[in-house]
C-alpha cells in the first residue's frame, strides 16, 4: 500500500525530479551546493512570495506558519532555496509581521503593505535588493520543492537564453490552477488564472506551479507595465510571462507532490504525508527497516543507522539521531534525542537527551530533557528520569522517579524509588555513588549524597548523606500486637448483638 501510494503521488519514475545537474558544472566553494550552476555565483537572488491571505486555511495564522515536518512551513521553502545556492533570500510577507518574526534574520523581509496581488508583492522589493542576474521567484506555499528542481529550472533558462523559465505540471483535474497557454510552435505565450479563462481554455491541463527563474535585467523594468485588467483587479506576477514572450521557456514536472501548494488543511495533511513518505523511503534505501510506513511518523532531518528496526506507531521528531542495530517502538515518541548503537526502546517518550550504546528502556518510560544514560543502562517500565546522568551498567527499575540526580556506575535502583528534588521553591540534586544499592520504595530527599557502595534499605526515607559502604535504614521499627485481629472481630460482633 505504501509503495504504491508513493509511486502515485511522488512520481518516482519521473525523468527530472530525481536528477541533479552534472557535477562537472559545479564550482565548489562556500557559496555553492551540488545544485549550484556557475552563473549563479554572480549574486543569484531568490524572492519568496509570502503575503497570501490564507483564507482557506481558516486560521488566525498565516498558512506559512502552519506546522509541517515539525516547524513552520516557510522554513521548508527556505531550505530548498538555500540548498540550491541562492543568496541573498528576500521574503515578501504581509504587513502583520508574524511571518517576519518567524523568519528572523534568516532572510531579508520586505512586507507588502497592501494586498494588491503577486506582481505588486514582487514590486515591493526595493532597488538596492534587485540583482540584474538570476532572480528566482517562488510561491511560499511549496514546501516539497526540491533544490535539484530549482537547479534544473535555472539551467533551462540559461540554455534557452530566456528572460523567464517557469515550472509547470500537467494535471488531469486542473481546477483552481493557473493554465499555461502555448502558441502554435509550442512556446509558452502566457499564463491565465482560472477566473480569466475563456470557456474553450478550461480544457487546458498544463498548469503553472508558481516557480520562476527570471533574468533580473529583463524582470525589474517590466514590473511597471503590470496592469489590473483581470477578474480580481490585482497585479498578477503571471502577466510577466506574456510581457516577456517569446523569450520564455518551461520545464514540465511529473512530481505532482513537489508542485502541490498548501492552501487549506487537507492540502497541509497531504503535504505532510508526502514529505513523510519521502523521508521513510530514503531511510529504507539506507538499510532501515520500517515495519509499517503508514503508521510511522519521521521528520525529514532524522538520521537512523542501518539494521535498525522501527516498529509501528512510532514518531521520530526533529533532531533525532539513532545508531545502528537499534529497535524502536512500537508506540515510541522521540524528540531531539541522540541514541547510540544496539539500543532497545519500548513504547516510551524521550526528549532532548543522550543515550549510549546497548541501553534498554522498557514501556511507558519518560526520559525528560537533560538526561544522559551511559552504555548498558537498563530502565524498567513506568519510570521517569529528568535532567540526570546515569553511569554505565546502572539499573533503574519500574515505577521509579529519578529527578535531578547524578548516578554512578553499576548502581541498582529498586522499584518505586523516588529522588525528591523540590521543596516548593528550589530544585536540589541527589548524588548516588558507584556500586550503590537503593532498595525498593526508598525516598531520597535532596540535597543528599549516597556514598559509593552504600546500601539503602527498602522503604527508607533518607534525609542525610550516607557514607560509602554503609547501610542506611530510615524507617520505624516493626511492632507486632499479638491477638489484635481476634479481639477486634469479637468487639465488632458484640456491638452487633447489643443493637
Amino acid at each position: 500500500m505504501f509503495l504504491a501510494h508513493v509511486s502515485l503521488h511522488l512520481g518516482l519514475t519521473g525523468s527530472f525530479a530525481a536528477q541533479e545537474p552534472p557535477l562537472s558544472r559545479v564550482r565548489r566553494d562556500r557559496r555553492t551546493s551540488p545544485y549550484t550552476c556557475p552563473y549563479m555565483l554572480d549574486t543569484p537572488q531568490a524572492v519568496i512570495l509570502a503575503a497570501g491571505r490564507s483564507t482557506r486555511m481558516a486560521s488566525r495564522r498565516s498558512k506559512l506558519l502552519q506546522q509541517l515536518d515539525g516547524r513552520a512551513l516557510i522554513h521548508l521553502v527556505l531550505d530548498a532555496v538555500e540548498a540550491a545556492g541562492f543568496s541573498p533570500v528576500v521574503v515578501v510577507p504581509s504587513s502583520d509581521r508574524s511571518v517576519s518574526a518567524e523568519i528572523g534574520e534568516r532572510a531579508v523581509c520586505v512586507p507588502q503593505q497592501q494586498p494588491l496581488g503577486s506582481g505588486d508583492a514582487l514590486r515591493s522589493v526595493p532597488e538596492e535588493l534587485r540583482t540584474q542576474g538570476v532572480v528566482l521567484v517562488v510561491n511560499g506555499d511549496l514546501p516539497l520543492l526540491r533544490p535539484g528542481t530549482i537547479g534544473q529550472l535555472c539551467a533551462e533558462r540559461e540554455r534557452a537564453a530566456a528572460s523567464c523559465a517557469l515550472l509547470t505540471a500537467t494535471l488531469e483535474e486542473p481546477s483552481g490552477w493557473g493554465r499555461v497557454v502555448r502558441d502554435r510552435e509550442g512556446k509558452v505565450e502566457k499564463i491565465l488564472e482560472e477566473r480569466d479563462l475563456e470557456p474553450a481554455q478550461t480544457a487546458l491541463k498544463e498548469c503553472n506551479a508558481g516557480v520562476y527563474a527570471f533574468w533580473g535585467a529583463a524582470l525589474w523594468p517590466l514590473l511597471s507595465r503590470l496592469t489590473t485588467r483581470n477578474a480580481q483587479g490585482e497585479y498578477y506576477l503571471t502577466e510577466l510571462v506574456e510581457l516577456m514572450y517569446p523569450r520564455v521557456t518551461a520545464i514540465l514536472s511529473d512530481d505532482l507532490g513537489e508542485v502541490q501548494g498548501v492552501n487549506d488543511r487537507e492540502q497541509l495533511a497531504l503535504a505532510s504525508q508526502l514529505l513523510r513518505h519521502r523521508t521513510i523511503r530514503r531511510l529504507m534505501q539506507h538499510g532501515v527497516t520500517i515495519e509499517d510506513p503508514d503508521t510511522t511518523f519521521i521528520t525529514s532531518d532524522v538520521a537512523v543507522g542501518p539494521d535498525t528496526v522501527i516498529h509501528p506507531m512510532t514518531t521520530l521528531g526533529r533532531g533525532v539521531r539513532v545508531g545502528v542495530d537499534c529497535e524502536i517502538g512500537p508506540g515510541a515518541r522521540l524528540q531531539g534525542m541522540q541514541v547510540g548503537d544496539r539500543v532497545r526502546i519500548g513504547g516510551s517518550v524521550l526528549e532532548d537527551s543522550r543515550i549510549g550504546d546497548d541501553v534498554e528502556i522498557g514501556e511507558y518510560v519518560r526520559i525528560r530533557p537533560g538526561t544522559i544514560l551511559a552504555s548498558s543502562v537498563r530502565v524498567g517500565t513506568h519510570a521517569e528520569i529528568k535532567n540526570s546522568s546515569v553511569g554505565d551498567r546502572s539499573r533503574i527499575s519500574h515505577f521509579c522517579s529519578v529527578l535531578d540526580s547524578d548516578v554512578g556506575e553499576d548502581v541498582n535502583i529498586g522499584a518505586g524509588v523516588v529522588t525528591c528534588n523540590y521543596d516548593g521553591s528550589t530544585k536540589f540534586r541527589t548524588g548516588i555513588g558507584a556500586g550503590a544499592f537503593i532498595g525498593s520504595d526508598a525516598i531520597l530527599v535532596a540535597p543528599v549524597n549516597i556514598g559509593a557502595g552504600a546500601y539503602v534499605a527498602a522503604g527508607s526515607v533518607i534525609t542525610a548523606d550516607v557514607s560509602p559502604g554503609a547501610l542506611a535504614v530510615a524507617r520505624q521499627r516493626q511492632h507486632e500486637v499479638a491477638g489484635w485481629v481476634e479481639r477486634q472481630r469479637a468487639a465488632a460482633h458484640s456491638g452487633r448483638d447489643g443493637s
